[in-house]
C-alpha cells in the first residue's frame, strides 16, 4: 500500500460506535415494519445500513437481541413517560379517585405524540407494532411482557379507582378494544383517505383530545345487564 493510500485511509472519517448502532436500529425498524420480523435477515440490515457483520455482533450479538433493542428503544421512554404522567395524576387526586380522563390521557398521549413525531419513530414504529400484533413474534412478545406487565397493573388499578363500578374484566376489555382502535387509527393518518372521506389534518393535541373523549365515553358506557345485544 502506498503512503498516499495509507494517508487517505487514516483521514477517512469513521462512524462512531454509537452512531453506527443508531443507524442499524433505524434501518432495522424500517425494514421490520415493511416486511415483518421473520422476513428480514441480518444481511438485509447490514446492506441497508452500510454496516458490517462485526458491528452487528459487537452491538447486539444476535438477531433476537437486535429485535429486542429495536422495541426497547421506543417502548422504554414511552412507558417511563406514561408512568410519570400517572404519578402526576395520582398526586393531584390525593385521597380521592383520579379523574378518568386524566388517567386515559396519561396512557394515550405518549403513544400519539410518538406516532406523530418522526424523530421518535413516527408512523414507522406504529406500523411495526401493528404488524406484530397481527403476526406476533416470540421475541417481541417476550419484550412486551417484560416491559408492559408492571405498567399495565398500575394503570388497571388507577382505572379501577376512577371507575369503581367496573369489574377487572370490564377494565381489561375496554382497554383492549381501545388500544386496538388507537393503533388502527394511527396507521391511517399517513394514508390517503378513501373517496368521499374528509382529509383529517390533525395535530397531536387535537388527536389526543378527540381520542381521550372517545375513550372516556367507552369506559362510561354501561353493558346490558343480561349480556344480550340491545338495539
Amino acid at each position: 500500500m502506498s503512503l498516499r493510500s495509507c494517508t487517505s485511509a487514516v483521514n477517512q472519517p469513521r462512524k462512531a460506535p454509537a452512531e453506527t448502532r443508531e443507524r442499524v436500529l433505524e434501518v432495522a425498524e424500517r425494514l421490520f415494519a415493511e416486511r415483518g420480523l421473520d422476513a428480514v435477515s441480518i444481511r438485509d440490515i447490514i446492506a441497508a445500513a452500510g454496516a458490517n457483520l462485526g458491528a452487528i455482533n459487537y452491538h447486539f450479538g444476535t438477531k433476537d437481541r437486535l429485535i429486542e433493542a429495536v422495541f426497547e428503544r421506543r417502548l422504554i421512554p414511552s412507558i417511563q413517560e406514561r408512568l410519570r404522567a400517572l404519578e402526576s395524576v395520582e398526586r393531584a387526586a390525593g385521597d380521592r379517585p383520579p379523574r378518568l380522563k386524566a388517567v386515559l390521557e396519561a396512557i394515550f398521549r405518549p403513544v400519539v405524540e410518538e406516532a406523530m413525531d418522526p424523530k421518535r419513530g413516527g408512523a414507522t414504529f406504529g406500523k411495526l407494532m401493528a404488524r406484530c400484533l397481527v403476526d406476533p413474534n416470540p421475541v417481541m412478545e417476550r419484550v412486551m411482557q417484560k416491559r408492559f406487565s408492571a405498567m399495565a397493573k398500575r394503570f388497571d388499578a388507577a382505572l379501577s379507582r376512577a371507575m369503581p363500578s367496573l369489574s377487572p374484566d370490564d377494565v381489561f376489555w375496554r382497554m383492549h378494544l381501545l388500544m386496538g382502535g388507537l393503533h388502527q387509527s394511527l396507521l391511517l393518518l399517513d394514508r390517503k383517505p378513501p373517496p368521499g372521506a374528509p382529509v383529517l389534518n390533525l395535530d397531536a393535541e387535537t388527536y389526543v383530545r378527540r381520542f381521550v373523549a372517545f375513550a372516556a365515553a367507552a369506559f362510561r358506557a354501561p353493558l346490558p345487564e343480561d349480556g344480550r345485544h340491545e338495539t
